[in-house]
C-alpha cells in the first residue's frame, strides 16, 4: 500500500490517500476531491479547475509521471 497527499496529486489539502495502484490511488484522490466539492470546499474546486484547464497531452503527461513515480512513494 502506497501513500500520498492530495497536494502531491495536484490537489489541495494534507489528506492522505492510499493505493495499492497508480489507477486505485487515483480513484481514492478522485472520491476525496468530490466530497470536499459537495462540502462547497473552494480550495479544492480551485486545484480541480486548475488540472482541467491543463490541455489533454498535459494531463496525459501528468498522469504518466505520477505512475512512473508510483513506485518511489
Amino acid at each position: 500500500m502506497k501513500t500520498t497527499t492530495c497536494k502531491n496529486l495536484r490537489g489541495a489539502c494534507s489528506a492522505e490517500i492510499f493505493g495499492e495502484t497508480p489507477e486505485e490511488m487515483s480513484e481514492n484522490c478522485k472520491s476525496h476531491v468530490m466530497e470536499m466539492l459537495q462540502i462547497g470546499d473552494t480550495e479544492h474546486q480551485a486545484a480541480m479547475e486548475s488540472m482541467m484547464k491543463l490541455s489533454p497531452e498535459e494531463q496525459q503527461n501528468w498522469y504518466k509521471e505520477f505512475v512512473e513515480s508510483f513506485p518511489n512513494l
